[in-house]
């Protein structure tokens, strides 16, 4: 039996086997975990506390919590964290073969996720990228199993989706994506309210928690730093509607000669602008002035998005000097080798081995046969971002594609769920570019939903017919006539259950369309 399955699904198989080895490469190559420290000692003296933290929220300091709790050890993060990636894979995979797709082409949506060395690289960072796309596919996972999913796996999707949020703030506009998707499927508005709820009370009780330690409903305190942060590259400070207080955290630097956003953000600039109103009660401070140059100067705005969104995507764009660690960090080091640059500064730190928030040293300083060659790797199996953007792109037109009338096309399931997904593709990106500098971490979600999505789009072109899941078709040779039913099959499909768990009756059986029920 296993050799038959193995047989069947030889290409995911392989794949998963050289996933796995990759990763116990990685592990070897660069024991125990790489550390990247602000954002990771700001994610472990946050599972230490009792209070959430002003910066992130709580989900990922709680998986490290429970690790440092049962192990006390910090490789348990990054072999988790490679768990998760191999998990992703089979997870692409179970869902497309699901979906009436091939195989081979299934095995090819999966590959990204399991083989991208930038992937695999960040699961081995104490990061919350891992988990992150981890809680993201399996929301996806549930809502796209079956046509219409059961009450229970609706609630169980929302918490999904809510630990998301929990996870990232990002995920906020993400579950907005999935309510809108869910409203335009016409699942019904049980499964909604129930995904709605179960969405929405983690969240409110996290802010019920924050607000007891920080005097405010909200999930963190640095929105406002976040979106002020992106405004100071192009704000002109000669402005008269900002208050004196907003002109103390206008940049001193002439307009072309300052500093990128995250120098201002951290408070690495000369002046320190930000450290001028420190701590989350001035958040406000921050927002208010982001919102008045945003208004005031759209274009400037725009074009300083658009700008940055072109170099994500633009072959070959070697960042300058003072965001080049944002670019080149995310790349398996071998003798001080990072990216294309030589002896950079940026690449990674190894942590030390108990579960402290320490670094014990750059990672693989001096080059060995190990580490050169999963250097190389590195530089050759990895995704550009280009090709990531080009499969959500053709998602959205192969969505559109053989429909008229933009309502009907949605109400498509294949073409829902593709429009689902390479919206999230398209919106992660942006938002990062939007709120911070060019990072390549960011993309690393769009490794799961950016082939999903394209792999669902082509499916549907390949047949255009709307199909339901793979194990409820039937075929029916088009032009036979049906049987009569027997009185005993009459009674016994009066009330049926579809091998999702989802129960109908005969007659919305019998309405369903005859090339639905033939698994067109």
């Amino acid at each position: 039996m296993t050799r038959e399955w193995l047989r069947e699904h030889r290409m995911i198989a392989a794949l998963v086997a050289v996933g796995v080895l990759v990763r116990i490469g990685m592990m070897t190559a660069y024991y125990p975990a790489f550390g990247y420290f602000y954002d990771t000692r700001g994610y472990m003296d946050s599972a230490s506390a009792t209070t959430p933290s002003t910066i992130w929220p709580f989900g990922y300091p709680a998986m490290l919590k429970v690790l440092g709790a049962v192990t006390g050890h910090i490789a348990s993060v990054s072999i988790v964290q490679h768990l998760m990636g191999v998990a992703m894979g089979v997870a692409v995979y179970a869902l497309c073969t699901r979906r009436g797709l091939r195989r081979g082409w299934s095995a090819l949506a999966a590959a990204p996720v399991l083989l991208d060395a930038r992937q695999i690289q960040l699961e081995h960072f104490v990061l919350s990228e891992t988990l992150f796309s981890f809680l993201l596919l399996a929301g996806i996972v549930l809502l796209m199993w079956s046509d219409k999913p059961p009450l229970w796996l609706m609630g169980v999707s929302g918490l999904v989706f809510a630990l998301v949020t929990l996870t990232r703030t990002v995920g906020q506009p993400l579950a907005a994506l999935v309510v809108l998707y869910l409203i335009v499927r016409r699942v019904g508005w049980r499964r909604i309210a129930l995904f709605t709820v179960s969405l929405v009370l983690p969240l409110a009780a996290y802010m019920v928690w924050y607000d007891r330690h920080y005097d405010a409903y909200a999930l963190n305190s640095y929105s406002g730093r976040y979106m002020w942060q992106r405004t100071t590259t192009f704000v002109d400070c000669s402005r008269t509607d900002f208050t004196p207080q907003e002109r103390q955290i206008c940049p001193p630097e002439p307009l072309g000669k300052r500093e990128v956003g995250d120098v201002y953000l951290w408070e690495l600039d000369h002046d320190a602008i930000g450290r001028r109103y420190p701590g989350p009660a001035h958040d406000g401070l921050f927002r208010s002035f982001a919102v008045k140059a945003i208004l005031g100067q759209p274009g400037d705005f725009a074009k300083a998005v658009a700008k940055d969104a072109w170099h994500l995507v633009q072959p070959g764009w070697q960042a300058p000097s003072r965001i080049s660690c944002t670019t080149d960090l995310w790349t398996m080091p071998s003798g001080g080798r990072s990216s294309n640059q030589i002896n950079s500064n940026c690449y990674a730190t190894l942590m030390v081995t108990d579960f402290r928030a320490a670094g014990a040293g750059g990672a693989a300083t001096k080059a060995t046969k190990l580490n050169s060659a999963m250097w190389a790797y590195g530089q050759t199996f990895v995704l550009p971002p280009s090709a990531l953007v080009a499969l959500a792109l053709f998602a959205l037109v192969a969505a559109a594609w053989r429909r008229r009338g933009a309502i009907g096309r949605l109400r498509d399931r294949e073409a829902a769920d593709s429009v689902l997904l390479a919206g999230m593709s398209l919106l992660l990106p942006l938002l990062g570019i939007t709120l911070s500098v060019i990072d390549l971490r960011f993309l690393v979600p769009l490794l799961v939903t950016a082939p999903l999505a394209a792999a669902l789009a082509a499916h549907r072109l390949a047949n255009p017919t709307p199909a339901g899941t793979a194990a409820d078709t039937v075929l029916v040779p088009t032009g036979t006539p049906e049987p009569a039913p027997s009185a005993a099959e009459t009674t016994a499909s009066t009330h049926r259950v579809d091998p999702a768990g989802v129960e109908t009756s005969h007659r919305e059986a019998a309405n369903i369309p005859r090339s639905r029920q033939a698994g067109g």
